[in-house]
């Protein structure tokens, strides 16, 4: 299958210059010279510095599985997505760029968002910012543990993916965003079963289109060591929702 693997590094985008008021999720800079590194993420994605390339197919495999549960709590910065670890079955993304990796198992979900619908986004794609950008984190399965792999050169996978503020609503959330109201507290969570809080990521398993490339963690300590694949489509959500 064709996809995009982007053979420079775009233009990192470094928000230590900007407004405080712009900050999306880095409300401190440790270090302050961090955005000097050779392979620093998130950038901002251009199709003119990308190839297209044969791929294996990218597989999520038990991700909506009704037998998997998933806990969504409110972290006091963000909303946070994880599996129990009770579960004997086990989320895990295998094929595409990932191919000569093996097996990377799902840690968990993250959102980023800002103070604006138009601007909330860590990616961007040819300049343009979106209102969320999700984060669907996994480690290589060889390494047993997340805390494990999060310091070998080929540890960790991150899905990206983003949602666009606009008039239109999204029926495939709102399951996810009847819940939130549960949450309202830092430190609140609820279970639900993965079909439920997580469904709507069934788009991304029928997408065509995503580019990837090297890259980090966009949080301390910024280690260089994630396979990044950012889907540039983004998903619908409404301001109610």
């Amino acid at each position: 299958m064709i996809r995009w693997v982007i053979y420079a590094l775009c233009s990192l985008v470094c928000f230590a210059d900007n407004p405080f008021d712009a900050l999306n999720g880095w409300p401190e800079m440790h270090p302050p010279n961090f955005c000097e590194g050779d392979l620093q993420s998130p950038i901002d994605i251009r199709s003119s510095q990308a190839a297209e390339v044969i791929l294996p197919p990218l597989r999520f495999e038990n991700l909506l599985c009704s037998s998997v549960k998933v806990k969504m709590m409110n972290t006091g910065t963000t909303v946070d997505f994880k599996i129990g670890e009770e579960g004997v079955v086990r989320p895990k993304m295998i094929g595409g760029p990932l191919e000569i990796h093996g097996e990377f198992q799902f840690y968990g979900i993250h959102m980023h968002w800002g103070t604006k619908d138009h601007y909330g986004s860590e990616h961007q794609v040819e300049g343009k910012s979106f209102a969320i950008e999700g984060h669907c984190v996994h480690f290589n399965t060889k390494y047993r543990t997340y805390n494990k792999a999060k310091t070998r050169p080929d540890g960790l996978a991150v899905v990206a993916f983003f949602w666009k503020a606009g008039d239109k609503h999204n029926h495939k959330i709102e399951k996810m965003v009847q819940r939130l109201q549960d949450i309202k507290y830092p430190n609140k969570s609820v279970s639900m079963t993965a079909r439920e809080s997580l469904g709507w990521l069934a788009d991304l398993e029928t997408s065509a289109n995503y580019y990837t490339y090297p890259g980090s963690l966009t949080t301390k300590p910024y280690t260089e060591n994630v396979i990044w694949i950012v889907y540039p489509q983004p998903m619908d959500i409404s301001p109610s929702q």
